[in-house]
């Protein structure tokens, strides 16, 4: 749906609909927990939906974003005027669904990848797009900073974040074993800081938690926090 809706340029509502998936993921991933109907098919069946959902979906949205920025249509065909530079430029996005399963093929065969990630994972990647494009579309003050406005600076988003995936670093994971501060302590700092910066700065602060995420991640085995 998100992918429909981008193509006929509803690029405010198309991230809201990645929003849900990954709220959706996270419920199955909870509910098979819960449950303990954790199986083999299940694992397969939730990364071909986290390919589209979080692989394909946003660099589509990323692509029709440019094309836009480009006053080109989706549909793929060159208009005059566009350099063949800029038109590789647009579908530069595409990138980040051949870097997302890598990544998803790497967490299947990973089982080392279960309470902290190697690599940005795709639900925390598609986040960042999703509610990137959302803040700017909704918020004039952004569409006028000149960074934003420029194409490069997502065709450059978007190879960043496809690196970021398959970069061999290690991300923490947000799910709880228990509710004591002695090894939840990123964790807790992680969800305090996020809490502030949304009641301060609102639908902004999406982008800058995933952001925020990310740079954790970074820094957090230097304090010594596993």
């Amino acid at each position: 749906m998100a992918i429909i809706l981008a193509s006929q340029g509803g690029l405010r509502v198309a991230p809201v609909l990645i929003f849900l998936a990954a709220l959706f993921d996270f419920m199955d991933g909870m509910a098979a927990r819960l449950l303990h109907v954790r199986s083999p098919l299940g694992e397969q069946l939730d990364s071909l939906a986290d390919m589209v959902s979080f692989g394909l979906a946003p660099a589509f949205l990323l692509y029709c974003h440019l094309a836009s920025m480009h006053g080109e249509p989706v549909l793929p065909y060159h208009q005059p005027g566009l350099s063949y530079f800029d038109l590789a430029g647009m579908y530069l996005p595409f990138i980040i669904v051949v870097f997302a399963a890598i990544r998803l093929a790497r967490f299947n065969l990973d089982t080392t990848q279960r309470e902290a990630f190697l690599g940005l994972p795709t639900p925390a990647m598609a986040l960042l797009v999703a509610s990137g494009l959302y803040v700017y579309h909704q918020s004039d003050v952004l569409q006028g900073i000149q960074l934003l406005v420029q194409p490069r600076f997502w065709e450059a988003l978007a190879v960043i974040l496809a690196i970021l995936m398959v970069l061999p670093v290690r991300m923490f994971s947000l799910k709880f074993k228990h509710l004591k501060w002695k090894g939840n302590q990123i964790r807790y700092t992680f969800v305090a800081i996020s809490l502030i910066l949304l009641v301060s700065l609102q639908a902004i602060a999406l982008p800058i938690i995933i952001l925020w995420y990310i740079i954790l991640s970074f820094i957090h085995p230097v304090f010594g926090i596993k």
